[in-house]
């Protein structure tokens, strides 16, 4: 079901699309894998198997490439891999991880059950040291997506994910429409409306919900702090400082509407 989602919503063209098994042993004989890799590999509830989806080039869908001395993008591949449902939750991240940090390609990559699924693309840069390899700088993953997706805010990001609605002036930009969406989505669950917005704005955005989520973890800290106080005096500087972070986060999410 998954994977009949991810393809009707990326809406390709057909020679995009090539369904390749990717075998765990491409991972063991060509990476210098750590114990904590291996173990994630072998495990086979952890990963079920992995597919190449769609390869997304010059050749199949007619998009440029873009290479400069800091980002490549001459194919975005589409991947998708398997696990289950006890699984899903405690693994998902790692598994993106893997894949992202070893395949030096921009992917989209789906990890799904028979449940549900996630989706993450990632921005990487060419490592300084070795140009075959890549430095992961953001990670962009969406909540977890019920299926089938029902949720307006879940379906809109999906449908907004199709090939026909991408910039296409080279693969850049392809990629770059994707983590616009992600951003979109990120922001809809906080003001509960999926918008799509260029990529400038997008990655303002970005930071902003970045700024949300760090006040967020320093409010969870001071309301910990309040509860051990035995003060008055501290504990009302401790809730005054909280509410001057919970008016922060109000005006920030303000600006994300805007």
């Amino acid at each position: 079901m998954a994977i009949s989602e991810l393809h009707k919503a990326l809406h390709l063209p057909h020679a995009c699309w090539v369904n390749q098994k990717l075998p765990k042993t491409f991972f063991k004989r060509n990476f210098d894998l750590t114990l904590t890799e291996r173990k994630l590999l072998d495990d086979f509830s952890i990963i079920q198997q992995m597919e190449i989806l769609a390869s997304v080039n010059v050749e199949t869908a007619n998009i440029p490439a873009y290479v400069d001395e800091v980002v490549t993008y001459e194919e975005i591949n589409i991947l998708a891999i398997q696990t289950t449902n006890e699984q899903f939750d405690r693994q998902k991240h790692k598994i993106i991880e893997l894949v992202q940090k070893y395949i030096p390609n921009p992917m989209l990559v789906m990890i799904y059950d028979n449940q549900q699924m996630v989706l993450n693309v990632t921005e990487k840069r060419i490592n300084n040291n070795d140009v075959t390899k890549r430095v992961i700088e953001k990670l962009y993953t969406t909540v977890n997506l019920q299926l089938p997706i029902n949720d307006p805010k879940n379906q809109a990001f999906i449908e907004s994910l199709a090939f026909e609605k991408a910039n296409k002036l080279n693969l850049q930009n392809y990629y770059q429409h994707f983590i616009q969406c992600f951003i979109g989505l990120q922001t809809a669950q906080i003001n509960g409306t999926f918008v799509a917005r260029p990529y400038q704005r997008s990655k303002e955005d970005a930071l902003l919900l970045e700024e949300i989520e760090a006040l967020k973890e320093t409010i969870y800290a001071l309301e910990n702090q309040a509860k051990k106080e035995t003060q008055v005096s501290e504990m009302v500087q401790l809730n005054t400082k909280i509410q001057e972070h919970r008016n922060k986060i109000q005006e920030l999410k303000t600006k994300l509407s805007n």
